[in-house]
């Protein structure tokens, strides 16, 4: 062992074997049970003394010195290896630029543009004295409330009102990205921006924390973020993290253009997307990447499209309705020219989108003309409006529906108790254009009426097709009989006489071998009865046969067998 480096020999194998462990980890200790370590002899006392003495703990023990003097060119080692670790990083930060002077001014007027208010000095008089913080104007205001919105009489821009004596503390947060050139490609800076109002609100406090880096070099993609390196409590750069989250950043456009020129993202559209409005967010890191797979990101931007590519951009979302393999934005969304224009009118959400082709695939389904709104009201319920609107308008079936609601079958409960009576209604036959038909007078009743019409319609065809099943069952049924019924005297095993005793059989049990009576008709299986010899036309339990072997054995509610039961199973 030197102060450098050391070894230690373990005896505890057959043949001795160096490590590299410290000597406190070799050891089996735990919480509740401590090994503890002497030396065997004096002399080696004595030299452990000695060769630690650089240490100046005279106090220790030998073994604990040696502890010490282990863990401590452990520590070396590892300060050494952070130390090339960040002298990289270091390396690396070296090649960001500073920040344009204009960058707080910005952060100020684009990136926090929705922390803009209007602070009031409440009176009773038509004019109040207000101060907007966006414009940094004195204004006067008139018929405003306590956290309204509205317009600045001076800027024209978007505001909050607030009380000056209600609001004396006001937080917000907001996050902004900036793009950089550097040797190989660029970087993208991630800012945490906290803007603080207190009593004196002419004078914000603006506070920016960078908290994320990622270069972008060719298909490289190195991240960066602040934080404590490896838990030494130093706060710098570290590199491979990747925790921090900004999905909704405002971006620094001006040199956006210039940054991005020459890179895989020239044509990216993401400047045009930045400025879609004033402060607009953008999840840089997966508009970045979905753009390397799905490059028609670019087209929907520069279509407007806007809410498409806002969800298109989000780590949840994923690309069903859309055909990545198209070549034109046409192709991609699968529509004519004129359907595009109408998604192109609406900018369409992608549930919207989802929801307007299904409307078009439907026969005679007119669309709504204020079609988010009609999206909007039916989110929940998309499926069942269309399937309504399927039969007859949506004026109609609003209308309808509002005559039918009533405190205790509330308007959605109407549309879905109408679905299932038009489905039922379907199923009889009925003429389906017939007003009559389509718009009873008494919804509930009319559903009930063909509820119970299809019940009976179909038990009756459940009954033809048994009895059909049935004529095929009975030679399989006797040539059963005359091999599987035995009696120990006390039990007996029955053969059904037909398919519908097997149905009752389950009926009176209350399991489920009612829905076996087709694969005994295909001879796929065998079912059969055991009865009490008192009580021969009794359920009792009920048997599966199948290649020679008993499947299961079930009684009442699917019980378990009893000891008589299993004792009669294992004879038979």
């Amino acid at each position: 062992m030197t102060k450098e480096e050391y070894i230690t020999q373990d005896f505890c194998e057959e043949k001795p074997v160096w490590r590299t462990g410290r000597m406190e980890y070799l050891t089996e200790s735990t919480w509740y049970k401590k090994i503890e370590i002497s030396c065997c002899d004096d002399r080696s006392a004595t030299v452990l003394n000695r060769f630690f003495s650089y240490l100046n703990m005279e106090k220790l023990s030998p073994v604990d010195k040696l502890i010490k003097g282990q863990k401590r060119i452990m520590e070396k080692r590892l300060e050494k290896k952070h130390q090339r670790e960040k002298s990289k990083i270091d390396q690396k930060m070296r090649e960001v630029k500073k920040l344009p002077k204009n960058f707080m001014d910005w952060i100020d007027e684009t990136a926090m543009a929705h922390s803009r208010y209007i602070y009031y000095q409440y009176s009773r008089k038509k004019y109040m004295d207000g101060y907007c913080t966006h414009c940094h104007s004195d204004v006067k205001v008139s018929g405003v409330k306590h956290r309204k919105i509205g317009v600045c009489p001076n800027c024209g821009k978007k505001v909050l009102f607030l009380a000056a004596g209600k609001a004396t503390r006001i937080l917000d947060h907001g996050e902004a990205v900036y793009f950089q050139k550097t040797k190989k490609g660029f970087v993208v800076r991630f800012f945490s921006i906290y803007k603080y109002y207190g009593k004196h609100y002419k004078m914000p406090e603006i506070r920016t924390l960078e908290l994320k880096r990622i270069f972008y070099e060719d298909t490289k993609c190195l991240k960066y973020e602040w934080r404590n390196f490896k838990q030494t409590g130093e706060m710098r750069w570290c590199a491979g993290w990747d925790c921090y989250t900004f999905y909704d950043a405002a971006c620094y456009t001006a040199n956006l253009e210039k940054v991005l020129t020459g890179t895989p993202y020239q044509y990216c559209a993401i400047k045009q997307f930045a400025d879609r409005y004033e402060g607009a967010g953008v999840n840089v890191p997966y508009y970045l990447l979905r753009y390397g797979s799905k490059p028609f990101i670019e087209y929907m931007v520069k279509a407007g499209l806007n809410h498409m590519v806002e969800e298109l951009t989000q780590p949840w979302y994923f690309f069903g309705e859309y055909n990545q393999n198209g070549k034109n934005l046409l192709e991609v969304l699968g529509v004519t020219r004129e359907q595009f224009r109408f998604i192109q009118q609406n900018d369409m959400y992608s549930f919207e989108f989802r929801t307007y082709k299904k409307m078009l695939s439907q026969k005679n389904c007119k669309i709504p003309e204020d079609f988010r709104s009609f999206c909007q009201q039916y989110e929940r319920d998309i499926s069942l409006i269309l399937e309504l609107m399927e039969y007859t308008t949506l004026h109609k079936v609003e209308r309808y529906c509002s005559q039918q609601t009533t405190e205790k079958q509330p308007y959605f409960a109407v549309m879905q108790l109408w679905r299932d009576y038009l489905r039922f209604a379907v199923k009889l036959g009925y003429n389906m254009k017939n007003s009559f038909v389509l718009f009873p007078k008494r919804l509930i009743q009319a559903h009930d009426d063909a509820a119970d019409a299809v019940r009976k319609m179909e038990e009756k065809e459940l009954r033809e097709k048994m009895k059909l099943e049935n004529e095929r069952a009975k030679s399989l049924l006797e040539q059963y009989r005359k091999i599987y019924s035995w009696t120990d005297g006390k039990l007996s095993v029955v053969v059904p006489e037909d398919l519908f005793s097997i149905r009752e059989e389950g009926h009176n049990l209350h399991h489920c071998v009612a829905n076996y009576t087709h694969d005994v008709a295909e001879g796929k299986t065998i079912i059969l009865f055991i009865r009490r010899n008192a009580e021969p036309t009794k359920s009792f339990y009920t048997m599966e046969v199948m290649d020679k072997n008993i499947k299961q054995c079930q009684g009442f509610g699917h019980c378990e067998q009893t000891e008589e039961v299993k004792n009669f199973v294992n004879a038979y």
